[in-house]
């Protein structure tokens, strides 16, 4: 037999525990007396027991209540709980949220989103995993990334993307530098020239070969690159120019290096909140890219 039993009915039943009488405990329940009453003897009837014992006085529990009192007390305080830590993740007020984003993205897009959640969302938990494009879309199939921050690039058929920010990869070059002199620069033209390139994964590296139709390294290739800022360094040093997207130039340790956006259109790329199709966003993720597309917003102006 199924059993209807109402946590109304169970709560008004534990308030009238606690405060021995039916009258304070309508007040903690916040409803009249006969209304509390009559949760009351609906309990009783669904279980089919006399729970208390009634004088024009005092209220006393019979066998049968105090049995149900020390069953359900605990049972009850956890679903309360339950409920309120639901609340709490519905409100942000805590949750975690793992987060796959681009290095570019992460050396520029994450660290004041992180920042202002963390004045906005105190008991918001994200986990930040750095990875190139490739390995990003493979995180969010296989569930490890909750979303992405990362290029709408290659086969995304199965993902949703959500659009932050427009970035170009650039040319970066000492100055004196003869790719310095020309009023455009394109993939080809950096052919001519020794080359520091970010290494295979990366989607500035993706675009080069792919403009160029490049099965092997270009010649002049002599430094494969995982770090951004090894790239700056070594360019420094005039041990070549280098390809990296636009977007981080800003943080990185530029110094006097110049650089100019690559010409060809296959050098633009779109950096957006990417999640799989099926996947329900949590609270948590929604706050977070709320405030990355505000961040984003304040980097394109």
């Amino acid at each position: 037999m199924a059993l209807n039993i109402k946590y109304r009915s169970l709560k008004a039943f534990l308030y009238a525990v606690e405060t021995g009488s039916f009258t304070l405990g309508a007040n903690r329940l916040g409803v009249t007396q006969p209304s509390f009453t009559a949760l009351i003897q609906d309990l009783e009837q669904v279980l089919d027991l006399k729970l208390f014992e009634r004088s024009t006085r005092a209220i006393a529990l019979t066998a049968a209540g105090v049995e149900l009192r020390d069953r359900i007390q605990r049972p009850i305080a956890d679903l309360e709980e339950a409920y309120r830590s639901m609340e709490d993740l519905a409100a942000v007020r805590r949750g975690q949220v793992v987060v796959g984003a681009l290095p570019s993205a992460s050396l520029v897009l994450v660290p004041p989103t992180l920042a202002a959640l963390r004045g906005s969302h105190p008991g918001l938990e994200p986990k930040i995993v750095e990875a190139y494009n490739d390995e990003l879309l493979d995180m969010l199939r296989t569930n490890q990334v909750e979303f992405a921050i990362a290029a709408q690039l290659g086969d995304m058929a199965d993902m949703m993307f959500e659009p932050l920010v427009d970035d170009t990869f650039c040319v970066v070059f000492p100055p004196g530098h003869p790719i310095g002199e020309h009023d455009s620069v394109s993939w080809n033209d950096l052919l001519s020239y020794q080359l520091v390139l970010l290494s295979p994964g990366s989607s500035a590296r993706r675009q080069f070969d792919q403009a160029l139709g490049l099965t092997h390294a270009p010649k002049l290739l002599h430094y494969d690159i995982t770090h951004m800022t090894t790239a700056v360094v070594l360019v420094k040093q005039g041990l070549g120019i280098a390809v990296l997207p636009k977007l981080p130039l800003s943080v990185l340790p530029m110094g006097k290096l110049q650089y100019k956006p690559l010409s060809d259109t296959s050098a633009q790329r779109r950096i957006g909140i990417v999640y799989r199709q099926n996947r329900h966003l949590s609270p948590a993720s929604r706050a977070f890219i709320s405030q990355a597309k505000q961040m984003a917003a304040a980097t394109e102006k």
